[in-house]
Parts: C-alpha cells; sequence; structure tokens
C-alpha cells in the first residue's frame, strides 16, 4: 500500500465537502494536515518518475509503466471519493466497494512493477514485449473497469456499506451476532485481500528491484529500495486505521500515512 495517496486521505478530505467539485475536493484538502501533505508528495513523484526515464538507468519499460500506473490510482480515488460522499453521505474509505476496488489499482501497481522488474532480471527484457502488452493492457482494462463501477455502481444497486466483490469469503452474518458485532463501516475480506496483498507485494517489489541492482551491477537501485521503505510503513499506518474502523480520533493516524507518503515519495526521488 505504497500509495501517493490512500483512499483515507481522500476520505478526511472528502468529509468536508459540501458539494462535489473535482475543484472543491483540492480545495478541501488542504484545509487538513493529511491533504496538505498530499499535495506536496505529488511533486516529488512527478520529479522521481521524470528521473525513473533517464535512459541511463536502463529502468524496466513494464517496471516504468508500473510507477506510472499510480497516476491513475490517484484519478480514480479523487472521484470516487466525491462519489461516495455526494451520493452516500461517507468518506470513501466507509464506502467498501469503491474502497476495495480504488486500492485494487494499486495492487494492479506492485504486479507491474514486480512483473518489469523480474523479467528484466531473468530475461534481459528478451522476448517477452507480447507479454508485456497483454500485462499494460490488462492494467488499463482494469481502470477503465473501475471507472464505470464508481459512476454507475449506485445506478446498479450499490449500497453505502455494500462489500467489494460481494463480500466473496466473508463470515455469514449469523454466525457474527456476537455481544460487540462490527460496525458496518468494517472492511471487508476482500477488501483486506487487497490491502495485505499491496503491503506484501511492496515487498516483493524492493526484494526484485534490489536483485535487478545486483543482475545490472548499478548499485543506485539498491538506494532506490531504501527509498521506498517509508511508503511501505505508509502501507501499515493505513491498515491500522482500518483495523480500528476509520474511527475518527485516529485522524492523526492518517495524517502520519499521508506524512510517510510525502517522505517515501522524496527519497525515491534522491534515489
Amino acid at each position: 500500500m505504497h500509495e501517493l495517496i490512500d483512499v483515507d486521505v481522500i476520505g478526511a478530505a472528502s468529509g468536508v465537502l459540501d458539494g462535489g467539485s473535482l475543484v472543491t475536493a483540492f480545495s478541501d484538502q488542504g484545509q487538513n494536515l493529511a491533504g496538505t501533505f498530499f499535495q506536496l508528495s505529488l511533486f516529488p513523484y512527478l520529479l522521481f518518475l521524470y528521473f525513473l526515464s533517464y535512459p541511463s538507468n536502463s529502468t524496466p519499460n513494464l517496471g516504468n509503466f508500473g510507477f506510472q500506473y499510480l497516476l491513475l490510482f490517484v484519478l480514480a480515488t479523487i472521484p470516487s471519493g466525491i462519489v461516495s460522499k455526494s451520493v452516500y453521505g461517507e468518506t470513501l474509505a466507509n464506502v467498501d466497494w469503491l474502497h476495495g476496488g480504488a486500492e485494487g489499482l494499486l495492487t494492479l501497481t506492485s504486479i507491474l512493477v514486480v512483473a518489469g522488474f523480474r523479467d528484466k532480471s531473468v530475461s534481459g527484457g528478451m522476448g517477452v514485449s507480447g507479454r508485456e502488452t497483454a500485462i499494460k493492457a490488462f492494467a488499463l482494462l482494469g481502470a477503465v473497469t473501475f471507472g464505470v463501477f464508481c459512476f454507475g455502481g449506485s445506478s446498479l444497486g450499490f449500497q453505502s456499506h455494500s462489500p467489494f466483490l460481494f463480500g466473496l469469503g466473508d463470515l455469514p452474518n449469523d454466525l457474527l451476532s456476537t455481544p460487540n458485532p462490527e460496525p458496518l463501516n468494517a472492511l471487508s475480506i476482500p477488501t483486506w485481500a487487497i490491502h495485505f496483498s499491496s503491503v506484501f507485494e511492496w515487498l516483493f517489489a524492493m526484494q526484485v528491484i534490489w536483485n535487478f541492482a545486483e543482475v545490472t551491477n548499478n548499485e543506485k537501485w539498491k538506494g532506490m529500495t531504501w527509498g521506498m521503505l517509508p511508503l511501505h510503513a505508509s502501507g501499515i499506518a493505513a491498515c491500522t486505521y482500518h483495523f480500528f474502523y476509520n474511527d475518527s480520533s485516529l485522524q492523526w493516524m492518517v495524517s502520519t500515512q499521508a506524512g510517510l507518503t510525502l517522505l517515501g515519495n522524496i527519497t525515491c526521488m534522491i534515489a
């Protein structure tokens, strides 16, 4: 969950929206610390992408595309945050089917990065162009699919607490009739799975990039691995916030997560 911005940051910002305009969303984000960190984090990440594309770095095409794909995740979370507030009166982190769908794009980012650097390490990038094209097409299809559901989900009958992937793997309700049941905004099993997969996939990406440094004899990529570490911590902070049901008293955790994201984007840019 190496977020340029997480749904929690969008949720914190959209929680004070009066209308549904994108301009208002960005304006209101500046009124809280998490939103300020988000705005600041965009610039080092864009510079990171610029430096990553230098020919001398020999960045794998698919890996480079994966880091660029993260921008689609950002673009997706902003309108979905507005939809969750304007349609359901909830923050994005509390609308499970939108939350899980947005985080799915983050998982795709990690898969693209891992696949790109691993293929380049193993085969030198030879003979995989066809597969790269197919993987890119699949990732873009995922983004388009999320966009369709984001704007048409309410018309299809999705409610504010409808579970992501229809709650696949959730325990039956009659088994959850305890004296202290979970609140309605508790994450579904599929959404938790997406979160955990993003956290672990980011670790895999760090390992693959470290190996890439050894294969290419370019020690700078090891520095990149260390630069990615604060982004991993950012993902853990987000999971901690969700573990406590997105309690508003833990807004400081959202700010911490956003601050770690800013730090991680800066360290990746420098590396």
